[in-house]
């Protein structure tokens, strides 16, 4: 899940600042990256060399808490463990890979298995939680396997300028607060699995696969202006594993809070998607009297049928860009050959 702050993945769980766009790489696509870029503290799953670490918590705990930049390098290896990060200066994460512009051919796995019921709130579930401004994640997996029963999250994004580029998110994502950006990314999960209170959240070119009929998206703002999910130019795909049922059970979203902004553009939706396209929160409460929920060119199956009588077929883009949604110094933080 995503928590964004907030912004929370289920089972994926994004956003984190980046670097500042002097201290970022401008990848070309189908570049490579299999080693550390000068001046990298390096993590490897095993047989580490003199100042390398074969724990990502590690390496990161070796990092000064001060304003400097830092960079880390992953070597290819599957990870198990909780990695927290609260670090003030700015902070890019490397997973080796042989393609740096898709999750598709990533080596680095981080994974955990946490619910929120197990460590006491959705946040602290997350296996990775980044809560800071000025990050930025390439080309690793992010898992939590616990399953559901309970909240369990693969990230938890608390902090503005944040970045998560060919990341793969298994779980449920949340974005807590701050802008946030995800490109070329997978996100796989359940139920509500990208969810958040205060993020401005833009996501470009991601997959977001359903193990499960419900909800991709539940987003929880306090104001009609507190926090905003973009997905733009995306595949909104049915999971191979996915549960007997729910195939034509999926919502685009639904909405946490009655003024729950959520817009999905220039995106192709699979079969699986409701002709509704968006559910209430539940009968008892709806919360659709202020919802923004709406659609604009796209594409698929998905995107046919009558919509909820809540959510609106948008005339264009105005207003739902990504300088709109993460303001008009995106390219001072954003890696640009994502964009």
């Amino acid at each position: 899940m995503l928590f964004l702050s907030k912004l929370y993945l289920k089972a994926v769980g994004i956003l984190a600042v980046g670097l500042l766009a002097a201290a970022t790489p401008v990848l070309e696509k189908r570049d490579s990256r299999t080693s550390p870029p000068s001046g990298a503290i390096v993590v490897r799953p095993s047989s580490p060399g003199s100042g390398e670490f074969t724990s990502i918590q590690a390496a990161v705990n070796s990092l000064p808490n001060d304003s400097s930049s830092g960079v880390i390098f992953i070597f290819p290896g599957t990870y198990s463990e909780q990695v927290i990060i609260t670090r003030s200066g700015p902070l890019t994460i490397f997973g080796s890979t042989t393609d740096t512009t898709t999750y598709t051919e990533n080596t680095v796995t981080i994974t955990n298995s946490l619910s929120a019921a197990q460590s006491g709130s959705d946040p602290t579930s997350a296996t990775l939680q980044v809560n800071k401004a000025n990050f930025n994640l390439y080309n690793v997996n992010l898992k939590n396997t616990f399953g559901q029963g309970s909240q369990a999250l693969a990230v938890s994004a608390n902090g503005s300028k944040q970045g998560y580029y060919g990341v793969s998110f298994t779980g449920f994502q949340a974005s807590e607060t701050g802008v946030q950006f995800y490109a070329n990314c997978y996100i796989e999960g359940a139920v509500d699995f990208i969810f958040g209170q205060h993020a401005h959240a833009f996501f470009q070119g991601v997959t977001i696969s359903s193990t499960s009929k419900g909800s991709i998206t539940a987003d929880g703002p306090n104001s009609s202006t507190d926090g905003i999910f973009v997905i733009n130019n995306s595949n909104m795909v049915l999971s191979s594993s996915a549960a007997s049922g729910t195939s034509g059970n999926v919502f685009l979203g639904r909405p946490w809070t009655d003024t729950a902004r959520v817009v999905f553009t220039n995106s192709n939706l699979g079969s699986h998607i409701n002709p509704a396209g968006w559910s209430i929160w539940s009968t008892a409460t709806p919360n659709t009297d202020h919802v923004l929920f709406g659609e604009f060119g796209n594409t698929g199956p998905g995107s046919l049928g009558t919509r909820a009588s809540f959510a609106q077929e948008l005339t264009s883009t105005a207003g739902f860009t990504i300088s709109d949604i993460l303001g008009s110094d995106f390219a001072t933080w954003t890696d640009s050959s994502f964009v």
